[in-house]
């Protein structure tokens, strides 16, 4: 098969990058996606813009927003990224025959043998930058090396965007005059252990003894060292994409009252379901992702041993974790609602199940065949139509959507994502 070719694709400032992909009228223009961590607002995520404004992921947002008066700050858009990360891994399956994604804009291609195809590394790698770039007008960084690691440690010597090469052989040449700080694995307390003794240069850990990197930096010294001289035996792992449901309602203006809340919740579950079950599918495992008005998020999930399928359940499961997550009495933007550990179905009739169970599941298979021939807002559950009567300035929108709410939709093919994932950070 010849040398290994590793590409690692990185997109940085992803979500932003994505907000820009997606609105075009942010384009120029300094933006933050704005989350919370420990009670406090920050932006997670920036543009060039707003990075050259002086304002970085991680710092408070009402620091950034005395910095930059004009700041757009923008909430985080789940399934817009869900949907990008979909879309970079089609353009890498065009090229790669394995390839790994990481989430959030990083992907490793495993190219090796492909040269009779695509050419070198480097063109190959140019090829698929280009079409990135025409498809979902995003530039990403972009390394070819004979390993995960030394085009991990490239991506970072070039970014924010930019292509490079790094010939097999010549790994521990490269990683050497390298700063030590982007070394994967080097923590803060490492890196202060580092600076006490003056490195600065990754061939500076490289030079140790084994024995030396032990004593400076503990059991992950050898490692560091080894890792320092480019040297990295892992894997591209190719993963088996888990089929993810997930759809955001997004609040025009931020909500409070309980009844539109629940409503919100019910549209979801009408929305999502209605999708799993077009394919004959149960699901189980159950997100529910809150956004409150200042940018914090409440999560929570629930694992089932037998697969849901029905919205009156969908909605009863996603009303407890909202019950038991969301406890903080503040305004809330958005709602996200995932389905998970999707499986067939076969409505196999059941000799002991019971007569409600039936008419339950007879009772959905008619607002199904409704909902599919006529459109989901020709039918509806009565909280989510006594939420918008509450409401009268909230009217329902199409989708058998809530009041002031806009659902957001992704249906795909991911690669084994945690619940975490459905976090806006």
């Amino acid at each position: 098969m010849g040398e290994r070719s590793i590409v690692h694709l990185n997109v940085i400032g992803f979500k932003a990058a994505v907000a820009v992909a997606k609105d075009k009228s942010l384009k120029g223009r300094p933006l933050v996606i704005a989350g919370a961590s420990r009670g406090r607002a920050l932006a997670l995520d920036c543009s060039p813009e707003a990075i050259k404004e002086g304002i970085t992921p991680g710092m408070a947002l009402a620091v950034a927003q005395r910095r930059v008066k004009d700041l757009s700050i923008l909430s985080p858009d789940i399934p817009a990224y869900e949907t990008m990360n979909m879309e970079l891994e089609r353009i890498a399956s065009l090229y790669a025959p394995i390839w790994e994604n990481d989430r959030a804009g990083n992907l490793y291609l495993d190219i090796t043998g492909t040269t009779r195809i695509f050419g070198p590394p480097a063109d190959c790698s140019s090829r698929i930058q280009r079409e990135i770039l025409d498809h979902v007008e995003i530039r990403p960084a972009m390394a070819a090396a004979s390993n995960k690691l030394v085009s991990k440690v490239a991506t970072r010597t070039i970014r924010p965007v930019g292509l490079i090469h790094i010939q097999n052989g010549t790994e521990a040449e490269f990683m050497c005059h390298q700063d030590i700080r982007i070394l994967p694995g080097m923590g803060p307390g490492l890196l202060r252990t580092a600076e006490i003794t003056d490195m600065r240069e990754i061939g500076e850990v490289a030079a140790l003894s084994p024995m030396e990197a032990l004593a400076l930096f503990g059991r992950q010294g050898p490692l560091l060292r080894s890792m320092a001289q480019g040297i990295d035996e892992s894997k591209v792992e190719e993963r088996k994409g888990e089929r993810l449901i997930i759809q955001q309602a997004d609040f025009n203006e931020d909500v409070i009252e309980e009844t539109a809340i629940r409503g919100a919740i019910e549209a979801l579950a009408e929305n999502v379901g209605l999708s799993m079950r077009r394919d004959k599918l149960g699901a189980t495992t159950i997100s529910l992702v809150v956004i409150y008005s200042d940018g914090m998020k409440a999560e929570g999930r629930e694992r089932l041993k037998r697969p849901c399928v029905l919205d009156m359940d969908i909605a009863a499961i996603a009303g407890k974790i909202f019950s038991r997550a969301a406890v903080r009495r503040i305004r809330i933007r958005s709602l996200g609602l995932c389905l998970a550990g999707l499986t067939p179905l076969g409505y196999e009739p059941d000799l002991f199940e019971p007569e409600t169970e039936t008419a339950n599941r007879k009772l959905q298979e008619a607002i199904d065949k409704i909902q599919n021939r006529y459109g989901l807002e020709k039918i509806s559950r009565g909280l989510v139509l006594a939420a918008s009567l509450k409401s009268p300035s909230m009217p329902i929108l199409s989708l058998g959507v809530l009041p002031k709410a806009k659902l957001q939709k992704t249906e795909e093919t991911a690669a084994s994502m945690p619940p975490k994932a459905l976090q806006g950070g």
